[in-house]
């Protein structure tokens, strides 16, 4: 929220068509933590992974949070309700920030409060995730953008490691790029003036990416325009006006 506020006031943009709800992920309270600390003192890996999730009941209320933003969105700025995002249009974007912050939810709804996870509830919580995807993808009709932090990851089919998306597991993170049309390389560098610049980058051998309207290149300007006028030229020509 810090970062849009000072972005906006350093473009002098116009601060109303900007809204925002804050979904965090669930602190640990201080028994919890208690708690905690005592099992892990206490238990062998055997006896922490047979603990069932504690503390649901405190974790999965991020989870309610997020879910409930995106049938009935509340802005935090204004005070205002936007309905379901599934009945905006595009003149509107729905932005998730981040892939990060929406893993540790997923996690914590998935196990609670256990310091630990068996492998079935990794599964648990990416299916989650990738469901959450796949709702949205599938039901919107605004733009959808969702930031993410990046880690390498073993890319199965070429065997070598790749940067990929940073979220729960190994399986979900090669999944995420099918959901979007563009899926681009964030890059803060500097010059040989001290001077730091900001690219896209649409081609890398080191990363998965994916574009469809966005040029093939690696010192792409960041900026959404081409994307909003690919999206144009589609709906004219699908109403017959090339």
């Amino acid at each position: 929220m810090d970062s849009l506020i000072d972005r906006v006031r350093e473009l002098k943009l116009d601060i109303n068509k900007l809204h925002w709800a804050t979904v965090l992920p669930a602190t640990d309270g201080w028994d919890a933590l208690d708690d905690m600390t005592q099992k892990i003192g206490s238990l062998d890996f055997e006896g922490i992974s047979k603990i069932k999730g504690i503390g649901k009941e405190k974790t999965r209320v991020p989870a309610m949070k997020f879910l409930i933003a995106l049938k009935d969105f509340h802005d935090e700025r204004t005070n205002t309700t936007f309905g379901s995002f599934t009945t905006w249009d595009d003149s509107r974007a729905l932005v998730v920030d981040s892939l990060s912050g929406l893993s540790v939810i997923a996690w914590y709804l998935t196990v609670g409060n256990k310091p630990t996870g068996a492998p079935g509830e990794w599964n648990i919580a990416m299916n989650y995730i990738e469901a959450l995807l796949m709702k949205i993808n599938s039901d919107r009709r605004c733009y959808f953008v969702l930031t993410a932090h990046i880690e390498k990851e073993m890319d199965e089919i070429s065997g070598v490691l790749r940067v990929m998306t940073s979220t729960l597991g190994r399986k979900l993170a090669p999944k995420i790029p099918r959901f979007f049309g563009e899926v681009v390389y964030a890059v803060r560098s500097i010059d040989d003036k001290g001077t730091p610049t900001f690219t896209w980058s649409t081609v890398d051998r080191t990363a998965d990416l994916k574009n469809r309207v966005l040029p093939v290149g690696n010192k792409l300007a960041p900026d959404f325009r081409a994307v909003i006028d690919g999206h144009e030229k589609r709906k004219r020509l699908a109403a017959g006006n090339p």
